[in-house]
């Protein structure tokens, strides 16, 4: 009997669950706007009066990428832990067929509550981040 998070199909689903719940918290916060920093056309309508805004359209570019190297980086941070450990149970368990394996068990149990705790965290900063505004230094703050 495996873990279920060995299996990737499972940390896949769960990561587009979470990448769609992030797109959904940014666009209901910002409205359309949010797409913006990804196609960032209005800085490309500037180009005579502020030339950098060729390179913010690049950087809109790379928060593609960014983004869907979210859903990458939690489905396999997760499958590789979980993985491995079940891996090191199997290997214990054939090994040392005594009471070893049964810390192996328990350690295993935390290191999958850690890892839980950190697909959730990663998922509310990943959220929170897109739910703030893009504007960069544009807005003023009052202190």
């Amino acid at each position: 009997i495996r873990a279920a998070a060995t299996d990737l199909n499972l940390t896949l689903g769960l990561a587009l669950i979470s990448f769609f719940a992030i797109q959904y918290f940014g666009v209901a916060e910002q409205g359309l706007g949010y797409f913006q920093k990804f196609v960032n056309l209005h800085a490309l309508g500037n180009l005579k009066k502020k030339p950098m805004g060729l390179i913010d359209f690049a950087v809109g570019l790379f928060e593609i990428i960014s983004e869907f190297s979210k859903v990458i980086s939690l489905a396999f941070r997760l499958f590789g832990n979980i993985f491995a450990g079940q891996l090191l149970l199997f290997i214990m368990a054939f090994l040392v067929a005594t009471l070893l394996p049964g810390v192996f068990y328990g350690l295993e149990i935390i290191v999958g509550a850690i890892q839980a705790l950190v697909f959730a965290v990663l998922t509310l900063v990943f959220s929170a981040q897109a739910m703030e505004g893009h504007h960069g230094g544009d807005e003023e703050h009052e202190h």
